[in-house]
């Protein structure tokens, strides 16, 4: 019965739905990940990349490695690093919502709101530099799979 009602699904629960349907949709054709791929690897910026005809196999070999082993890692410190965040703050704006006579969860959902907002407001930074990251691992996997 829980399956059936979306608002009483867990953590687990929507991993599986949304795992289900993106395969789903690169099975029916919908999402190609090799174009999405080749548009990464052929960005202008790092088209030039691992191009050295000595190294730069081992090199995106290495960046692979790192990247598959090592990110997990900065990925789950970012996420206990944001939690711990969004509680702190949360843990101040709480007295402002319960004066208004707001439910608790109105705290986090505007922390994580203005968070929202921040990162959004601060695109130009990170942004850029996501991009060519995303570029430079896909060109970077294109030289290490041919």
């Amino acid at each position: 019965m829980v399956l059936l009602t979306p608002t009483a699904w867990r953590l687990p629960h929507w991993l599986v739905a949304l795992g289900s349907t993106l395969a789903l949709a690169i099975y029916a054709g919908l999402v190609q990940p090799r174009e999405i791929a080749h548009y990464f690897a052929a960005r202008p910026e790092v088209s030039q990349a691992f191009a050295d005809p000595n190294f730069g196999r081992a090199d995106a070999l290495i960046l692979v490695f790192s990247t598959l082993f090592l990110a997990p890692f900065a990925v789950f410190v970012a996420v206990v690093l944001l939690i711990f965040a969004v509680a702190a703050l949360g843990g101040f704006v709480l007295p402002v919502v319960r004066w208004f006579s707001l439910p608790d969860w109105m705290a986090t959902t505007s922390v994580l709101a203005v968070v929202g907002l921040g990162a959004w407001a601060q695109s130009e930074h990170w942004l850029p530099r996501s991009l060519w990251f995303l570029g430079i691992l896909a060109r970077a996997w294109k030289i290490i799979l041919a």
